[in-house]
């Protein structure tokens, strides 16, 4: 019994050190570079069309309207935090989005936000829960993330405390090895549309939900394939369609002009003007916030979409009410 209690306090107190060298050390990533992001009027246009319309800012750092369709965000309270990510929704604790307005990052540097963004690590040197995509963000051109900072400075405070995020064990520990620094790239000229799509789709996070993941968010199916199952609790359960170019069970049958009316075809004003009660028809997919793209950017997308592979996956089943 002697022997077992010092074996017992030997692994206690080799756990306790790998811990702390884990919360000391972890992550690693740079200093935040120093001075501010550039801020011309064109910055913040980019900036703007960026945040709300193409890497989801708006989306998740948003309260959403749950009674209509495609859920747009909560008027008065864009950027403001607060949607929450929960056990039901297969995540490991509780994920609330941060307030991102100018009043919550006040304190922030500009460089200290861009570092978030696309390394994952916060003012304090806390590690982002990688729902927050900051892996593909730190592969955009950084002039897009800096030109995201310039716009979020710009927007309307919201003065609404939000809850904080509870990581369970051990995920609170792994994602400390998570973050790194980016590897900006610059963005592709539009004229090589399939190379600029591919940088849209990144940017938009279009693998994210029309891929399979498992509760650690690693890929088990085919990118773009569709069929991963989000449940909104208490609401409904979606399956994201296969956005590959098969011709049956994809986009391959669908022409460059449907692909683009389809994001096309509602404004977000119409969004916000479409119920969508309890037990109805809806969805997780900003429809909304895509709607605002450009239709280069969006056949930019599609000419990318037609280069991976075709993938056989037949998404029946796209809503379930629950």
């Amino acid at each position: 019994m002697r022997l077992v209690g010092i074996i017992v306090g030997i692994v206690v107190v080799v756990a306790g050190l790998a811990a702390a060298v884990t919360f000391l050390v972890f992550p690693r990533v740079s200093a935040p570079e120093m001075g501010n992001v550039v801020r011309t009027t064109d910055a913040a246009r980019r900036g703007l069309y960026l945040a709300n319309s193409v890497m989801g800012c708006l989306d998740c750092h948003s309260r959403r309207e749950e009674d209509l369709y495609s859920m747009p965000p909560v008027r008065s309270a864009e950027f403001g935090g607060g949607f929450v990510f929960s056990r039901e929704m297969g995540m490991p604790g509780t994920i609330v989005s941060p307030n991102i307005t100018p009043g919550a990052l006040s304190n922030w540097t500009d460089g200290e936000v861009v570092r978030a963004i696309a390394a994952g690590v916060a003012r304090d040197g806390r590690p982002l829960f990688p729902l927050m995509p900051y892996h593909a963000f730190g592969t955009l051109d950084k002039e897009d993330i800096e030109a995201v900072v310039a716009y979020l400075r710009n927007v309307p405070s919201v003065r609404r405390a939000v809850d904080k995020t509870e990581i369970d064990f051990p995920v609170n520990v792994l994602i400390r090895f998570l973050p790194r620094d980016p590897e900006f790239k610059q963005r592709p000229n539009p004229r090589d549309s399939a190379a600029y799509g591919e940088y849209m789709v990144r940017a938009a996070g279009c693998a994210d939900c029309h891929t399979q993941r498992d509760a650690q968010g690693n890929a088990t199916g085919p990118a773009f394939a569709g069929g991963q199952e989000m449940l909104f609790p208490g609401r409904f359960l979606v399956r994201p369609a296969n956005i590959t170019p098969d011709q049956e069970t994809g986009i391959g049958s669908w022409s460059r002009d449907q692909f683009i009316a389809r994001f096309k075809s509602k404004t977000e004003a119409d969004y916000r003007n479409t119920p969508a009660p309890k037990g109805s028809s809806n969805t997780i997919m900003p429809w909304w916030a895509y709607s605002g793209m450009t239709p280069e950017d969006l056949g930019a997308i599609y000419d990318y979409l037609r280069t991976v592979t075709p993938v056989r996956n037949a998404v029946t089943v796209r809503f379930e009410p629950r």
